[in-house]
């Protein structure tokens, strides 16, 4: 990762889940420490409501937080996939934490977040991409402008599983819940080109995180009680949905592995691939003569483990 932060923008799509917050909270630390630019964060629909993903970064960056200078965007795009929602991580997405934290209503913003990608994409340079929720915004904003999405410098997305089994309910766990959320979306970002690192289950449900080391490290700072909430709910649903034991004390932050392959993709095994999504967000390898296909990174595995927690520790610093 370069360190002149005018190399280092960084727009955050999110679905505003718990796992989400641990990604965007690290870039955030980040941008606050000078490493890089956050220009805005575009939320969507998929852990929650379109308007409940809004309030709840809103109130996760600027009354948590206490960020400033990084705004917050509403889709214009994915009220559709409302009905959809899972909720895994209650109604806030956050195991209702965030209304102990603040109950202020925040207004839209004259521009969506599907009109936000393009502005951003269109005008700056050095843009990496982190989308860690559905691909609904991103899809439409290629749509809207054919060719956009590989302005960026690089994709990282939290989406698919190759060889993994899925976790949607939308498509009876045939898929990621992302992909599965919105599947042409999926396969719309994927076929576009764009210089695209790809984190699918196989990786991000087998590099999991010692509940007390997050407990005791989040203990340092002035948010510690909304980050106790966060970690002792985010288990909590987990062994609810049979994602873990009772007496495995270890989480799936499935998100925050878009920002530790930011700061070093080198602790990640990474593998070209040629792959297409069907409808229903189902990740299917191609063979390596369909040159049609442009080839994506995905990540399979860590190699670091140690290093991989430390680096998302970071965010407690």
């Amino acid at each position: 990762m370069a360190e002149d932060q005018s190399e280092n923008n960084v727009i955050i799509d999110t679905d505003v889940g718990v796992d989400d917050t641990f990604c965007m909270a690290n870039f955030l630390a980040l941008h606050r420490k000078n490493r890089c630019k956050v220009l805005g964060i575009t939320t969507v629909c998929g852990n929650i409501a379109t308007e409940k993903a809004y309030q709840s970064a809103c109130i996760l960056v600027k009354d948590v937080l206490k960020i400033t200078d990084v705004p917050v965007y509403r889709s214009g795009c994915s009220e559709f996939n409302d009905c959809n929602c899972s909720f895994f991580y209650g109604q806030d997405g956050h195991c209702g934490t965030l209304k102990k934290q603040s109950n202020r209503k925040f207004n839209s913003p004259e521009i969506t977040s599907e009109q936000f990608l393009i502005e951003q994409l269109t005008t700056k340079q050095n843009i990496t991409l982190v989308a860690i929720g559905p691909l609904t915004n991103l899809a439409k904003a290629e749509k809207l402008c054919p060719g956009v999405l590989k302005k960026c410098k690089e994709l990282i997305v939290m989406g698919g599983a190759v060889d993994e089994p899925g976790n949607c309910p939308k498509t009876n766990m045939e898929s990621e819940y992302n992909f599965g959320m919105d599947g042409a979306a999926a396969r719309c970002v994927v076929s576009s080109g764009v210089n695209l690192a790809l984190f699918p289950l196989d990786v991000t449900s087998s590099v999991r995180f010692d509940i007390v080391q997050l407990l005791n490290r989040s203990s340092r700072t002035k948010q510690k009680e909304f980050y106790k909430d966060c970690i002792e709910g985010t288990f909590s649903a987990m062994v609810l949905h049979g994602e873990t034991k009772p007496d495995d004390k270890r989480l799936n932050i499935h998100d925050v592995h878009c920002f530790v392959y930011y700061m070093d993709p080198e602790l990640y095994s990474i593998e070209e691939m040629r792959i297409s999504v069907d409808e229903e967000g189902r990740v299917i390898r191609e063979g390596d003569d369909q040159l049609t296909i442009h080839p994506v990174k995905v990540a399979l595995s860590g190699r670091d483990d140690l290093r991989i927690t430390q680096l998302v520790l970071g965010m407690f610093d």
